[in-house]
């Protein structure tokens, strides 16, 4: 880098004057970038705000760094598009700072009238094929537009601040995957009430609403209404069978053909649940054979019939029956299926409790040995209860983010502590044998966890200690 130019705002003697930094930039970047990086971006665009040029060497000579590490800093900085450079061979001869807010939520826009953004640019008859790229133009400020508007929501729902990876997820959702502005906003409102912020979480339903034909918000409504309907079926159909759990994916399969395909009705389906009231343990596939005799009794099946014990799961047990028990009260003798769902589920409750006593009996050892963890324990639970009963303002969230950091500052302090007294610096941290589902055996997406083949494994030696018939 012989003789950079940086290029921004007017001419000035420099150094009386103030350097404007954006907030995103602050809060984004500058608490994981090297400091000597951040030191070279902040001093140089000093020097961009007021068109002015710096010798690359008198630039290497006040910061006290290498041409070298300059160099190194400025490749960081364009990694992660916050400037542009223009090389010359293998120098760098200018440099193009790159505003946050316009990379984040898009330049001004113009007024919507509500409609989708699509319909109103095909909507529009006063554009002709010779204005198309106009055409575009508005449907891109819009976008950005109604983008800006979802980011605002979140926020405010969520409490906190957006990072770029998530500002760029929902922006791809509606740019990449054609989500509709409209129904991604109702995803975050439909998420909130589930108690779920996390961005792909939203991503995913509004996703999921849009590959099932949904392209405006009372089409999703409609279609959540037939949802809740299957879903009070689902509901009766566990509580006649005794089931004190939710319906995994595989169950709601099994159900929906005997709606969808079988064309029963709830009514027919609640006698065959009565049916199997002799067996010892009920399971939906006992259900299902019964549904399908019926079937035949009227003439035959129609569509394609399960097969039963044919497809086996992941987790580690058979899925041709819903315990370790057969259709005629008799123990099944499959090797596959090593434990019940039953006790695999009493088998994750006892892992999670297990872990919560383990970590509590590792807070208050650590407590009795090193008092100064006292006083921090004692603010981060006024900092969580503060947070808990903040309402979701504009004010609560900058003071939310600021609560926020310092509860991170205490956990690096108590980090401190244990390292300075001999301990890991995560022995409080809560332990899963597997993070994908926390121990719970599903993961976010309802799916089975991939872990349950093992958990299944270690169940079965567990329930031989305690001495239980399987």
């Amino acid at each position: 880098m012989a003789r950079t130019k940086f290029s921004l705002g007017i001419k000035k003697d420099i150094f009386l004057y103030t350097t404007k930094v954006e907030n995103l930039f602050i809060n984004e970047f500058l608490p994981d970038a090297p400091g000597d990086y951040v030191k070279v971006y902040l001093f140089c665009l000093m020097y961009a705000q007021y068109d002015e040029q710096i010798d690359s060497r008198a630039l290497s000579m006040t910061l006290g760094m290498s041409e070298e590490e300059i160099n190194r800093a400025w490749e960081y900085w364009s990694d992660h598009g916050l400037v542009k450079l223009t090389e010359t061979g293998e120098e760098i001869n200018n440099i193009e700072f790159v505003s946050q807010v316009d990379m984040f939520y898009g330049r001004n826009c113009a007024d919507s009238e509500g409609r989708s953004i699509r319909e109103t640019a095909a909507e529009d008859d006063n554009i002709s094929a010779d204005s198309a790229e106009s055409a575009e133009e508005i449907i891109a400020k819009l976008i950005n537009r109604q983008l800006k508007e979802i980011y605002d929501k979140y926020q405010m729902i969520s409490g906190r601040t957006m990072s770029r990876q998530e500002t760029t997820k929902l922006s791809d959702a509606v740019k990449v995957y054609n989500i509709e502005p409209d129904i991604l906003n109702f995803a975050i409102d439909y998420c909130a009430d589930l108690e779920k912020y996390s961005v792909d979480y939203i991503f995913k339903v509004a996703l999921r609403w849009t590959e099932e034909g949904c392209r405006d918000v009372a089409q999703v409504k409609q279609m959540l209404d037939r949802h809740s309907k299957r879903s009070a079926a689902y509901g009766q159909v566990f509580r006649e069978l005794g089931f004190n759990r939710l319906p995994n994916p595989s169950d709601r399969e099994i159900m929906d053909r005997w709606f969808d395909e079988m064309n029963f009705s709830l009514k027919d389906v609640i006698e065959a649940c009565r049916a199997s009231a002799g067996i010892r343990e009920p399971n939906l596939r006992y259900v299902n054979k019964v549904l399908e005799n019926r079937m035949l009794e009227k003439g035959g099946i129609n569509t394609r019939t399960l097969q039963s014990g044919e497809r086996k799961s992941a987790s580690g047990y058979s899925e041709s029956h819903d315990s370790s028990w057969n259709d005629r009260g008799e123990k099944n003798r499959q090797p596959e299926a090593k434990v019940s769902r039953r006790v695999l589920r009493e088998y994750f409750d006892y892992i999670r409790s297990k872990e919560e006593e383990d970590r509590n009996a590792r807070i208050e050892e650590v407590r009795a040995e090193i008092p100064e963890l006292n006083r921090l324990f004692e603010e981060e639970n006024n900092l969580n209860m503060e947070m808990i009963n903040m309402e979701p303002t504009a004010d609560a969230m900058l003071r939310r983010n600021g609560l926020r950091q310092r509860r991170k500052d205490i956990e690096e302090q108590k980090k401190e502590l244990l390292l300075r007294n001999g301990y890991p610096a995560d022995y409080l941290k809560r332990h899963y044998r597997c993070d994908k589902c926390r121990d719970t055996g599903y993961t976010d997406e309802g799916m089975i966890c991939t872990c349950c083949r093992e958990r299944a494994d270690e169940a079965y030696i567990w329930i031989q200690e305690k001495g239980k018939i399987i």
